[in-house]
């Protein structure tokens, strides 16, 4: 028995939004899957590679720099801290593409099946999808990112605002094939009169997301305390010297954590298609095409 396949292209409540997010999920698992491990993956395993490098390294320098039975030279724990900044540096650029990636691969992938349903392409084909948006897809994300940042860092609350205002723009770039301005323009269009209920379907998308992670992150909490209770046993420091297995599984983990991140961009997906039938009613606009062909 085949699932139905699933509309797109139509208003959804709270509920509903959830409903289809999981349903596509679940029913486009493991071609989504395959996906998503191909092309976004490896960018977020190398970023998981580079912050377990720097975990290990600035595990040693502070090692260094603090000496048991002496007070800590602040001035020793910053120029430690500072000659690994190009490891934090490398692993930000690399989240940054690996979510461009993210973005390109899910939103490629519902782009096809929207037009040509669940079996109607493969995985070449949203590869096609991916190297063609996936340049502007990453200048629009560095560019929303800082604008995030900044109201963020001015004041808390018109940081949430851009990000809940700009979370359908890469949608607009991939589904409408638009360039950046023209999508920065629709995504505030769009959302502005449905700021409330984005962004309450986000917040329980990432609570969501954020109880998985806490039970991702039982194996590296475990390994976290078997490592500070042999420190306190030894007699070393208690904050220090976890284990490289420690890191490695938290690196992990973190990766884990990243492809789950699939779960609120699918459901962004149904918001910004929700937001448009409400504001456009295209697929209605279709029908009375239709009839009209049809007479």
């Amino acid at each position: 028995m085949t699932n139905a396949p699933i509309n797109f292209r139509q208003e959804r409540d709270f509920g509903d939004l959830f409903n289809a997010t999981f349903g596509f999920i679940s029913q486009e698992f493991k071609k989504l899957a395959t996906a998503i491990l191909y092309f976004v993956v490896p960018f977020f395993l190398l970023a998981a590679i580079a912050m377990t490098i720097y975990n290990i390294k600035a595990q040693d320098l502070m090692l260094q720099a603090i000496v048991p039975g002496e007070k800590p030279n602040p001035l020793a724990v910053f120029s430690a801290m500072g000659s690994l900044i190009s490891y934090v540096g490398v692993a930000l650029i690399l989240s940054i593409i690996a979510s461009s990636m993210m973005f390109c691969t899910v939103y490629g992938y519902i782009r096809r099946y929207v037009q040509y349903g669940s079996g109607g392409f493969s995985i070449n084909d949203v590869w096609l999808d991916v190297t063609k948006y996936f340049w502007p897809v990453l200048g629009a994300a560095f560019v929303t990112g800082l604008i995030i940042l900044a109201g963020t860092i001015f004041c808390l609350i018109p940081g949430i605002y851009f990000g809940v205002a700009l979370c359908i723009i890469f949608c607009i770039m991939i589904f409408e094939d638009q360039k950046f301005p023209a999508a920065f323009r629709r995504s505030f269009k769009l959302v502005k009169t449905n700021w409330w209920l984005t962004f309450g379907a986000l917040l329980i998308a990432i609570v969501i997301v954020y109880i998985m992670i806490i039970f991702l992150s039982i194996p590296s909490i475990l390994m976290g305390f078997k490592s500070m209770f042999a420190n306190l046993k030894s007699g070393q420091n208690v904050l220090m010297d976890m284990s490289m297995g420690f890191y490695i599984v938290s690196s992990l983990t973190g990766l884990l954590t990243q492809v789950l991140l699939v779960i609120p961009t699918v459901l962004i997906a149904f918001l910004y298609f929700s937001f448009v039938e409400k504001a456009e009613k295209p697929s209605l606009m279709d029908k009375i095409d239709h009839i009209n062909d049809n007479e």
